[in-house]
């Protein structure tokens, strides 16, 4: 395995990566701040020398590629090498990569009957918490491997004692300077330790100071934000851990990454790097995620996500630096696909025309400015032709008051109804582009009978009892999958790509897992829904959780509903504003339920988006935006 330089592996931001908001206030207080400049780490973590079979070879690539670098410092998050006479050559070559290197004990560091004394002698460190300044920044690394957890039920410790948190807490309080906290077992999220609420509480006291905390141990790419402090997880230089036969599923290049701290810019950067399974280790195709206890495909990747966390904003990721080959990007093509249910008989209803301008015409406006290319909607109703003939869009419905409708830009082939499927849930055809490329595009729609959405909301209903109340929808999804037409389509796949889109009526087990409770997102349940299993299991990527897999605040993507707290329903008048509103069931946005997925080498999903304001409106408005969904649009690029 050779050097990767920065070139082929370090990505310049923007590539694949995202930006998120900052939540912590800590770039206001100017006061903190005794130096302005830019601070940069160099960062690897389970490297895992000794058990890993290429370990060596990984530190080898880490170390060459942070000679390229202006770095203030190198750090090691844990799980790095055996610290014992064997293996200490690890360590010889990280100490002499760089004048500052950061140690952080994990916890197979004890293995062997190894202790914290051998790390001391093999790092050269003194002790396994401690604190250091650099450039005005005060870093405090943390021993997440102590004993006294009233939780511990065997294996290795997974704990921060007594001493050690009142010393966090002290050193937090007292310093006068910003606070970067290292780890190598996560203070949440995926794998925390044993008593994570209580550290997580003592850290949201002092958000203000704090800039992140990183750690690594769980093996997967992660961010989450909770009580205003941002979590890190930096994924293993080598491997994820699927037990089994198969133990360990390599990465086919070392993962390691660059953190920089702009002051100045009020901003973090991480620059991640993009690698592949080895062949025959990808956990989905060794049915891994089929355990409902295994963490979401979104972070179980062979994958360091670039990322920008901005101080109080949010932009969109630019592709203008991808890696893709000039002659690549000449013969592929970009392809904007939307799913919208439009609450059809609204459109209709000329009580929601506002300025002389129906829910009809801010419909089209509202795709229209999209730049959908393909938009597969639900709820048409009579809508069809209008639409088509504003867009100058092809289009497919099987009625011309039917529940569904496939719109294209481009020619529409293979129109077809699927034998033994309702038309009213299921609709097919295929998009020829004018590159020549073919994408075969479902437009499907679920029941919305059965367990109702809303109770996604009511705390007496259990997790289990909620995923169970989705079997209609996914006894329809699971016919549809397993459907002739459907099933042909996907044993084509490398030729021509397939997408399949509409309203699910049923959220994603994505957002909904460990993450997202410890955030206290998503009403903090842990929910393995067996639909959007059901898509994964056949292929499918949910595009819009791929392109915004850090699940905070702002990309919650919820889709349903749309209206609002301004409007209550009255029968025979419809939404109407209201000064003193009760709390009817539908108003206030609850889940995202709406989805795109794609399947196909073929097609890769570079953006995707939720709407859920018209282009006029600066945020999510009702009736200005003209149904009780959001639209997802997700844009691709398609190659030859």
């Amino acid at each position: 395995m050779p050097a990767p330089n920065r070139r082929t592996v370090l990505k310049s931001i923007g590539a694949t990566g995202a930006a998120i908001a900052l939540p912590s206030e800590v770039f206001e207080n100017a006061n903190l701040w005794h130096d302005v400049q830019p601070i940069r780490f160099g960062m690897i973590a389970d490297l895992h020398g000794g058990l890993a079979i290429d370990a060596e070879v990984r530190l080898d690539a880490f170390i060459a590629s942070m000679a390229e670098q202006q770095l203030d410092a190198i750090a090691q998050l844990g799980d790095f090498a055996y610290p014992n006479q064997q293996h200490q050559l690890f360590a010889d070559k990280l100490n002499s990569a760089h004048e500052n290197v950061i140690h952080v004990i994990g916890n197979h560091e004890f293995d062997f009957g190894l202790k914290r004394a051998d790390c001391y002698k093999a790092w050269g460190i003194e002790s396994s918490y401690y604190r250091s300044d650099l450039n005005g920044l005060r870093i405090l690394v943390l021993d997440g491997n102590e004993k006294g957890s009233p939780k511990h039920r065997g294996g290795y410790p997974s704990f921060i004692g007594k001493k050690q948190s009142q010393w966090l807490e002290q050193e937090i309080a007292t310093t006068d300077r910003p606070v970067l906290i290292f780890s190598h077992q996560p203070l949440a999220g995926q794998s925390a330790i044993d008593n994570a609420i209580e550290i997580q509480n003592a850290l949201s006291k002092h958000q203000d100071k704090i800039v992140m905390c990183l750690n690594g141990h769980s093996h997967v790419d992660s961010l989450l934000n909770v009580g205003g402090v941002t979590y890190l997880h930096v994924n293993s230089a080598s491997y994820y851990w699927v037990g089994g036969k198969k133990r360990m599923a390599y990465y086919q290049d070392p993962l390691f990454s660059i953190l920089t701290i702009d002051p100045q810019k009020s901003e973090v950067v991480i620059e991640g790097m993009e690698s592949n399974w080895k062949n025959g280790d990808d956990p989905a195709a060794i049915g891994y995620f089929e355990s409902e206890s295994a963490p979401p495909e979104t972070i179980v990747v062979p994958t360091i996500r670039d990322r920008r966390l901005l101080k109080g904003k949010i932009t969109k990721p630019s592709r203008k630096d991808s890696k893709r080959s000039n002659d690549a990007e000449k013969k592929s093509a970009t392809l904007k696909v939307m799913a919208w249910n439009i609450w059809g008989r609204l459109n209709q209803d000329p009580r929601y025309t506002l300025n002389d301008t129906t829910a009809r015409d801010r419909t089209i406006e509202i795709i229209r400015n999209s730049g959908a290319d393909i938009v597969a909607m639900i709820e048409t109703y009579g809508s069809a032709k209008e639409i088509a003939d504003a867009l100058e869009f092809h289009f497919h419905t099987p009625a011309a008051d039917a529940n569904l409708c496939i719109f294209s830009r481009y020619p529409l082939s293979d129109i077809q109804l699927l034998d033994g499927l309702s038309s009213f849930s299921f609709l097919a055809a295929t998009v020829s582009l004018p590159q020549g490329q073919k994408v075969r595009v479902y437009d499907i729609w679920l029941t919305s009978g059965g367990r109702h959405i809303v109770d996604i909301k009511n705390p007496n209903i259990s997790d289990r009892a909620f995923s169970d109340g989705d079997d209609l929808r996914f006894d329809m999804l699971q016919k549809f999958l397993q459907h002739e037409d459907v099933q042909q389509c996907l044993d084509n796949v490398d030729s021509i790509p397939v997408i399949v889109a509409g309203d699910f009526n049923c959220v994603s087990h994505l957002d909904h897992h460990l993450g997202t409770r410890h955030s206290k997102l998503n009403y903090s349940r842990v929910l393995p829904i067996k639909a959007s299993k059901a898509m994964h299991h056949a292929g499918f990527t949910d595009t819009f959780r791929a392109m915004n897999p850090d699940i905070v605040p702002e990309t919650l993507g919820y889709t349903w509903t749309t209206v609002g707290t301004e409007f209550e329903f009255k029968k025979g008048e419809g939404f109407v504003p209201v000064e003193n509103h009760p709390r009817p069931q539908y108003r206030n946005p609850y889940a995202r339920i709406d989805f795109i997925y794609s399947a196909g080498a073929k097609l890769q999903p570079t953006s995707s988006e939720v709407i859920s304001f018209h282009p006029k409106q600066s945020k999510r408005s009702f009736p200005e935006f003209p149904s009780d969904h959001a639209a997802v649009l997700t844009e691709f690029l398609v190659t030859p």
